[in-house]
């Protein structure tokens, strides 16, 4: 769950956005963007089989097409490349114009960043296949985890540095991808199944 969030990739950003303001407002938008964050995937969880039995849709195909679109993400984050225009989605929502400037941190970081659709798609795939508890334990053990590397950005990239994030974030990436094409793989294997039922 927590390599979906991409905790790093969320570290330099949120230190873009907060960096001129106080200490206690840093900890703030971090609450805000893990709140924002928590309450989209936990609201997919919830409500994931209402989701599948209103649209008709079998789990399996969902796994096909979660899959896709995890392994686009993934790519974008290994090759640096901007798929679809999101990258410059993420940075036409940071503009100041657009969202005031303590607002920001909370809303960006919250959703897309942290709470894209592969965030989601993983929530509904693990929430349909290992159930409840364990997803929903998944998701609050990461948000906690996020909201404290966002709490201690600063302090994590004074330490680690730069390059040493970004080399993090790309070998998150991978995995990413990895985890992407066992879910197609799974997905597609669930359709042959059916379609031989």
């Amino acid at each position: 769950m927590l390599i979906i969030l991409d905790p790093l990739l969320s570290v330099s950003m949120f230190i873009n956005l907060t960096e001129h303001l106080s200490k206690a407002e840093v900890i703030r938008q971090a609450f805000i963007a893990t709140a924002v964050a928590g309450v989209l995937m936990l609201s997919f969880l919830f409500f994931n089989d209402l989701v599948f039995d209103l649209l008709g849709i079998e789990l399996e195909s969902f796994k096909v097409a979660g899959g896709v679109i995890l392994f686009i993400l993934g790519l974008q984050i290994v090759l640096g490349i901007d798929i679809g225009g999101s990258s410059a989605g993420h940075k036409s929502l940071a503009s100041p114009d657009r969202i005031g400037k303590k607002a920001m941190a909370g809303v960006i970081i919250g959703t897309p960043i942290m709470c894209g659709p592969g965030a989601i798609t993983t929530v509904m795939i693990l929430g349909a296949q290992e159930g409840l508890f364990i997803t929903l334990t998944a998701v609050l053990l990461a948000l906690v985890c996020i909201w404290l590397i966002l709490v201690f950005s600063t302090v994590i990239k004074k330490l680690l540095g730069e390059t040493v994030i970004v080399i993090l974030s790309k070998i998150m990436g991978l995995l990413l991808t990895a985890i992407a094409v066992h879910t197609i793989w799974t997905g597609i294997l669930g359709l042959i199944a059916l379609s031989v039922i």
